[in-house]
């Protein structure tokens, strides 16, 4: 299968070789104090996972979280672009993503892991900005991804919202924006994307008008390959794990390029668990539009009032310590069958 963050190494090489305005927008994003850090959720609010491919460790981690009774693991989908608009992500393998996925999940029970949702479909292909360019015009995909959010929303209250975690593009999310706008109190988007200064990385070039919507719409935090953030997990290091299909999955699986040793899709997950993890914050609002491949994709302007927060600073110790925490966590590992063949660790 495609390695979509192909794509992130060229970007990532973009920002370093970019424009001194650039780097004057990120000098502009400066961070706000310790007093300002704590993120709008915890563990305690009921979770959605959304992702596009599968070669990170984030499945796994919150699969132990809600074995573990550490949350409320309220739903799972997989959501892609796909050609002509993303050449990364074809239709077939976008299907064998959601088959992997769902498979992820039978190793993951297999293994003792309890309390996870079924994974469904999220949808298949990028929202399109109206001719008109207001967010109310546009036409939603619709998918059992978007109809899981909105089922979970409404499940949950202003007080505690849904938490969605997105590492891949957010068109499930604002899909289900446009298919019920009466959930945008009651939901908080943690997303990953490549830069501070902007949603121009992968995930959000692979759907620039639903991050748009995201921005505009709904409570955002975001967290960025930029700020170094995935918790680091060597290969070596996943022996430590209990012996089980889980275990081989990941020892099988070939990492994001984005984070060859580490869990590049994993640090929204890692927030609910860790605040401290959280060093420094910038609140935003969208500024202008930057256009890079055929795509409009949003950029972020200073804004103490802004309802978008940017993670510019974490602790990696904190997530890479946090991660193995909960994946030895001896209450995460109950009792399963071990069924270990070829086909289920994908050898």
């Amino acid at each position: 299968m495609l390695n979509r963050r192909r794509f992130l190494q060229s970007s990532l090489a973009f920002t370093m070789t970019g424009s001194i305005a650039a780097s004057l927008q990120q000098e502009a994003l400066a961070d706000r104090s310790a007093d300002e850090r704590i993120l709008p959720y915890d563990n305690t609010n009921p979770v959605v996972y959304d992702n596009d491919w599968t070669n990170d460790y984030v499945d796994w981690y919150l699969m132990a979280l809600a074995s573990a009774g550490d949350i409320n693991y309220a739903g799972i989908s997989t959501s892609s672009s796909i050609p002509p608009y993303n050449r990364h992500m074809t239709a077939e393998h976008l299907a064998k993503s959601v088959e992997r996925r769902r498979r992820i999940v039978r190793l993951g029970r297999e293994s003792g892991f309890r309390s996870i949702p079924d994974p469904v479909a999220g949808t298949k292909g990028h929202l399109r900005k109206p001719g008109s360019g207001k967010i109310v015009d546009t036409r939603p995909l619709d998918s059992p991804g978007s109809r899981q959010i909105i089922t979970q929303a409404h499940k949950a209250t202003s007080e505690k919202p849904l938490v969605v975690c997105v590492g891949g593009p957010l068109t499930v999310v604002a899909d289900a924006y446009l298919l019920d706008n009466s959930i945008a109190g009651r939901l908080i988007v943690s997303f990953l994307d490549n830069n501070n200064a902007g949603m121009y990385g992968f995930n959000g070039w692979s759907d620039g008008w639903a991050a748009y919507i995201v921005l505009k719409k709904l409570r955002l935090v975001q967290f960025t390959v930029q700020s170094k953030s995935s918790a680091q997990i060597p290969k070596k290091r996943l022996f430590e794990l209990p012996d089980s299909p889980a275990r081989n999955f990941m020892v099988a699986s070939t990492p994001d390029v984005a984070a060859p040793e580490g869990d590049a899709d994993g640090p929204p997950a890692i927030s609910l668990m860790r605040p401290d993890y959280i060093k420094k914050i910038q609140r935003v609002s969208f500024r202008s539009w930057k256009k890079r491949n055929g795509h409009e994709m949003p950029m972020f302007k200073n804004d103490p009032d802004g309802r978008a927060i940017v993670v510019t600073a974490v602790d990696r110790n904190i997530a890479t310590k946090e991660w193995f925490r909960a994946m030895k966590n001896p209450k995460a590992w109950h009792a399963g069958r071990r069924k270990d063949t070829e086909e289920d660790t994908g050898r």
